[in-house]
Formats: structure tokens, C-alpha cells, sequence
């Protein structure tokens, strides 16, 4: 999991203070108030996920989101969650983006979602 770096971080120095839990199945999210899809989820843990898009996602701004699951979990084939955007960055190559997203809201079934997919203690 990557912990989220604050906006009060001019440095962008490396804050992380949990484990990356990388997915290894593809995870797309999409912004449930447009339809968007935002892109694919590539660090998860239960306060918050990196997403990897095609375009920079606006920052300090509150998502709605709908991330598809690969396979039913607890008899979900997605999980809902609200976040909030705080970092963003250019890959390499600079054609795609880097985006944190810290959960603001996230529902009890979501949160079991994602405590199966990345084996952390029930």
C-alpha cells in the first residue's frame, strides 16, 4: 500500500508508513458521477489506493468511485467508495499518470473487498 503524501509536502519525500499491498489482477475505477473510467488500481490497502490513468486526475478533489473486481468477492463484483485525490505524478515515459487517492468513505463490504484481495487479518 502506498501511504498517501499529504498536500503540505512540497518535497514529495517519502511518507509512506504502511506495507504496498500491489494487485495483481486489474482493477478498473471509474468516477460514478460521470461514468469516467479513471483508471486501474495498482497499490491498494484499506485507507487508500495509487491508481495508474491516462490523463492526470484533478487534485484535492472528492471521488465517488466504482472499482470492478476481477472476481466475485463476498458476492460483489465491485465495491463503491468516496476519496479524496492528493498526489499525482508523470511516469516515465509520459503517457500515463500516478495518482493517490485516500478513502474518505468507505462501507463495510468494501472494506472486506479489499481486506481479501490484499490477505490482511480478518
Amino acid at each position: 500500500m502506498t501511504h498517501l503524501q499529504p498536500r503540505d509536502n512540497p518535497n514529495n519525500e517519502e511518507r509512506r508508513t504502511m506495507t504496498r499491498n500491489a494487485v495483481s489482477s486489474s482493477l478498473e475505477v471509474f468516477d460514478l458521477d460521470s461514468g469516467e473510467h479513471l483508471g486501474r488500481v495498482v497499490d491498494l490497502h484499506s485507507e487508500g489506493m495509487m491508481l495508474l490513468s491516462e490523463r492526470p486526475l484533478d487534485l484535492n478533489r472528492n471521488w465517488t468511485l466504482q472499482v470492478n473486481l476481477p472476481m466475485k468477492l463476498n458476492g460483489h463484483s465491485e465495491f463503491f467508495a468516496s476519496a479524496e485525490s492528493l498526489w499525482n505524478r508523470t511516469s516515465i515515459t509520459g503517457s500515463q499518470h500516478w495518482t493517490g487517492l485516500q478513502f474518505t468513505r468507505l462501507p463495510d463490504e468494501a472494506r472486506q473487498c479489499i481486506e481479501r484481495m490484499v490477505g490482511a487479518p480478518r
